[in-house]
């Protein structure tokens, strides 16, 4: 994890200790939806590494961080179980190598988890959760339009977080994710040339409504 994704974690760690220390009822109330939303700053932090080949020495390939609004829908299965969906607008990624950009890319990566959330804590209320990431890429270019990516790419995620109630119905979230998924650099004939590992951490702070 770089620099910048730590000091992410820390301002967010100090906004739940911050948090904490106002006055909140207990949100697991039975007569509350299952119905969960959420919205979050994202930040997200790739990995610089890729395979060797097509004349690309491995690991020197770095497709960029972003940082941008992040929405998920949650539904609660029983009070400890649920799945969810997160979903965001487009990112777009500058593609570098060697400390030169060569192009870029749009991405979508909408990602579906099943949570186990921990009960018994009064407002503090952690969870972990694990599922799928697919991503779907477009407007690829780099090399000069000779080089494109891999549209259709799958990964696994792990997820840890914690929601504090403010009121029965707002909380204030943090989550850290960490997903796996490579997406293939290719010639514009289809020509596999190597894979860039993007292996991202998704950083979210924000807050939730739960109906």
């Amino acid at each position: 994890m770089n620099q910048k994704s730590t000091t992410c974690i820390y301002w967010a760690a100090a906004a739940a200790v911050a948090v904490s220390t106002l006055a909140a009822p207990a949100w697991a109330d039975d007569s509350l939806s299952p119905w969960l939303v959420r919205v979050r700053l994202l930040d997200v932090a790739t990995d610089r590494s890729n395979s060797a080949g097509g004349g690309v020495a491995s690991d020197t390939l770095k497709v960029s961080d972003k940082v941008q609004p992040e929405v998920d829908v949650s539904y609660f299965f029983t009070k400890n179980i649920a799945a969810e969906l997160i979903a965001t607008y487009p990112v777009s990624h500058n593609i570098n190598l060697s400390g030169t950009d060569i192009g870029g890319l749009k991405e979508l990566p909408p990602t579906l988890n099943l949570q186990y959330h921990f009960d018994g804590m009064g407002t503090f209320m952690p969870y972990l959760g694990a599922g799928v990431t697919y991503m779907r890429t477009w407007d690829s270019s780099a090399a000069g339009g000779t080089l494109t990516t891999s549209q259709n790419n799958w990964g696994a995620d792990l997820q840890a977080g914690m929601d504090y109630a403010l009121t029965k119905h707002w909380l204030f979230n943090v989550d850290v994710k960490k997903i796996w998924i490579d997406a293939k650099v290719q010639t514009t004939s289809g020509t596999d040339v190597l894979t860039a590992h993007i292996n991202p951490w998704l950083l979210g702070v924000g807050f939730g409504y739960r109906f």
